[in-house]
């Protein structure tokens, strides 16, 4: 059992190198900056100053590596948020908002501009478009009202148009230079979300499941 947990804090240590040597060669400015597109897998290794083969007994490509990177982190923030979010929701009070999302993005600031920016990449904003999309459907929608519960729109429709809102915000907020706090967004986007969204459930706000 020990040997175990010996073997998965090794592999955990791998990824996390390869991960942050992710993070700074995307990150990176100057003359030598690449874009997204133009990092190889044999950059990340050097930068993590691990072998070739080590990296492929992780992931098969630097794709892989940098979607495994960000739906860890968005499942990670889900797990800290999910048994306050129904009463964060009904609130109109923004202390009460959770902006947990928000907050990780100025954390990483510099990443989500260049990896929504001209050096990014399409591929990456697919993945989390469709990763948010599924989140929300999964995690969101069906938290606030019973499943058998008639909507005016399809949750699988307001689940994608709520990603797309969610990422032209962050743009926004970016581009922007963060002048908000990343509780003002988060409750600007909420507010957004709530009134839009009760519409496409059919439903009142005193009509959504609390969870209490």
């Amino acid at each position: 059992m020990a040997k175990e947990k010996k073997v998965d804090r090794r592999i955990q240590r791998t990824r996390a190198l390869l991960r942050d040597a992710l993070m700074r060669l995307i990150t990176k400015e100057g003359e030598d900056a690449k874009r997204y597109d133009e990092i190889t897998v044999q950059d990340i290794t050097d930068e993590a100053n691990v072998a070739r083969t080590t990296f492929y007994l992780h992931f098969g490509d630097k794709d892989e590596l940098l979607f495994t990177t960000m739906r860890d982190i968005y499942e990670e923030l889900y797990e800290a948020t999910h048994d306050n979010f129904n009463n964060s929701f009904l609130s109109d009070d923004e202390a009460d908002c959770i902006a947990t999302d928000f907050e990780h993005v100025k954390e990483y600031g510099d990443f989500y501009k260049i990896m929504i920016g001209k050096r990014g990449s399409a591929a990456f904003l697919a993945q989390v478009r469709e990763y948010l999309a599924e989140s929300i459907m999964e995690m969101t929608i069906k938290e606030l009202v019973p499943p058998d519960h008639p909507t005016n729109l399809p949750a699988d429709m307001m689940g994608y148009a709520i990603a797309g809102a969610q990422i032209g915000i962050i743009k926004w907020w970016l581009d922007n230079g963060m002048q908000e706090s990343p509780q003002k967004v988060a409750f600007m986007m909420q507010q957004l979300m709530k009134y839009g969204l009760v519409w496409g459930l059919n439903v009142s706000p005193d009509q959504i499941q609390t969870g209490a």
